[in-house]
C-alpha cells in the first residue's frame, strides 16, 4: 500500500461517512490507499460501524472539540508520523469519480511544489461549484482544464508531504470550521507553492453548498435566526473571529480590518432590516 493518506473529518453523519467510504471501496481507493477517519465526538455510532464495517480503516478520535480544521490537522499530523508522502482532504459529502484521487497523486508526482484539488459538482443539479479563489475572485476548472488559484475550499484536496514539513498543520485556533482550508492553501502560496485544480478529476457533493457570499440565503434557510446563532457559532460561515481573522490574514490587518467591519455592517443591515 502507498503511503499516501486520506483524511476524512466527521461528525455525527454516519449514512454519509458509511457512503463515501462505500464509495472509496467501489473504486478501490480503500484496497490502494490508507484511510484515517477522524471522528470528532460522534454519538450516532460512526465510530463502531466504521469499525464493524471497514475494518482496515483507522480511526481517531476527538471530542467534540476539534471541529474540520482541528481534525484535519490530527489527521496530518498522525499521517507525517506514519510516513505520509501525500495527504488527500476528503470530505465525507463528497463522492470522487473512478481514477479522481489517483489522478491528483499523479498530477503532484509531475508538479512537485504544488497542491491540487478536484474539481467539484452538485450532485441534484450536476453544477460545477466555484471551488477557488483567486485574488477576490471565485474560481472554478472545467474538464481539461488545470487553473491555478490562490485558495481551494477542502471537499477533495491532495497535499504534498513537503507542504505540512514547511508550513506545518492548518491554524484550528483561528479556523476551527470555516476558512481553515482556503487560508491553508493560501500560506502555501506565500511559502512558494502551486495550487491549482484539476478539472479531469471530479467530485460529486452531495449536500448543497450555499456560497459564503450570499448572507441573506443563509439567513434565511438558518434553523434559528438569532445573533448568537448566525455571528457567534463556529457552525457558522459568518462567525465573526473567523471572519476577522480571514480577512486580517488575507488583505494584511491594515486592509484587512476597514474590509471587515465593512462585511460586518452590511451583515448587520440585512439580519436586522
Amino acid at each position: 500500500m502507498q503511503p499516501i493518506y486520506i483524511i476524512i473529518p466527521v461528525h455525527n453523519r454516519k449514512s454519509l461517512t458509511l457512503a463515501c467510504l462505500e464509495n472509496l471501496k467501489t473504486n478501490g481507493d480503500l484496497q490502494k490507499y490508507h484511510v484515517i477517519v477522524v471522528d470528532d465526538g460522534s454519538s450516532d455510532r460512526t465510530a463502531d460501524e466504521v469499525t464493524e464495517n471497514y475494518p482496515e480503516v483507522t480511526i481517531l478520535k476527538g471530542d467534540g472539540n476539534l471541529w474540520w480544521t482541528g481534525a484535519i490537522a490530527l489527521g496530518m499530523e498522525y499521517a507525517n508520523q506514519q510516513g505520509a508522502t501525500y495527504f488527500i482532504w476528503l470530505n465525507d459529502d463528497s463522492l470522487s469519480a473512478p481514477n479522481t484521487l489517483d489522478l491528483l497523486v499523479d498530477f503532484l508526482k509531475s508538479h512537485p511544489d504544488s497542491i491540487v484539488g478536484a474539481a467539484c459538482y452538485e450532485q441534484g443539479s450536476g453544477l460545477l461549484v466555484e471551488t477557488g479563489v483567486k485574488g477576490r475572485k471565485r474560481v472554478k476548472a472545467l474538464e481539461h482544464e488545470v487553473v491555478e488559484v490562490d485558495g481551494l475550499s477542502g471537499y477533495c484536496v491532495a497535499i504534498p508531504a513537503s507542504v505540512f514539513k514547511q508550513i506545518g498543520a492548518p491554524d484550528a485556533a483561528k479556523f476551527r470550521q470555516y476558512a481553515g482550508d482556503g487560508m491553508y492553501t493560501l500560506k502555501a502560496t506565500r511559502a512558494g507553492f502551486k495550487v491549482y485544480i484539476l478539472g479531469n478529476a471530479k467530485v460529486v457533493l452531495v449536500e448543497e453548498k450555499d456560497p459564503i457570499h450570499n448572507f441573506t440565503n443563509y439567513v434565511q434557510k438558518a434553523k434559528y435566526r438569532t445573533f448568537k446563532s448566525i455571528f457567534w457559532d463556529y457552525k457558522s460561515p459568518y462567525h465573526l473571529p473567523t471572519q476577522f481573522h480571514y480577512h486580517t490574514y488575507k488583505y494584511g490587518f491594515l486592509l484587512g480590518l476597514p474590509l471587515f467591519i465593512v462585511k460586518l455592517f452590511s451583515w448587520l443591515v440585512r439580519f436586522y432590516v
